[in-house]
């Protein structure tokens, strides 16, 4: 018999952090303030010191489902298309060609937002780290 596979968003690792007060009061203070616990505070700042990219939320996530809500959008006309064009129908070559630029600039859009958040969320994780303690 073989071990079924573990999901591999289980979050099953625990790591034990010590604080000053002063730092506990404020960092719980800053989850609060962001709508998050003190466990997804530290969660987010692993994931962006460690280069695994930003946890998307507010104007960053709204931005981010809008330009995937575009490229999937583009994906269902074009999987139309080549049902159609597998059942004998004419499917016009400016359309098509038209779907693929749109899911282009989608691509183009979304890896450059995806990348700038990146960038910004390790600059802000590097200047936590470096930055004097109060």
């Amino acid at each position: 018999m073989t071990d079924e596979p573990s999901d591999p968003t289980r979050k099953a690792i625990v790591r034990h952090v010590r604080l000053t007060a002063q730092e506990d009061v404020l960092f719980a203070g800053f989850c609060q303030d962001a709508g998050i616990t003190v466990s997804e505070g530290f969660r987010r700042l692993a994931r962006s010191a460690s280069l695994l990219g930003p946890t998307f939320s507010g104007e960053a996530r709204a931005e981010v489902v809008a330009l995937t809500r575009q490229v999937r959008a583009i994906g269902v006309n074009l999987n139309q298309a080549v049902h159609h064009m597998n059942a004998g129908h004419v499917v016009r070559g400016e359309d098509v060609s038209e779907w693929l630029g749109d899911a282009y600039q989608a691509i183009v859009e979304l890896d450059a937002l995806y990348r700038s958040l990146c960038s910004r969320s390790r600059r802000r994780a590097i200047e936590a780290v470096e930055a004097p303690a109060p």
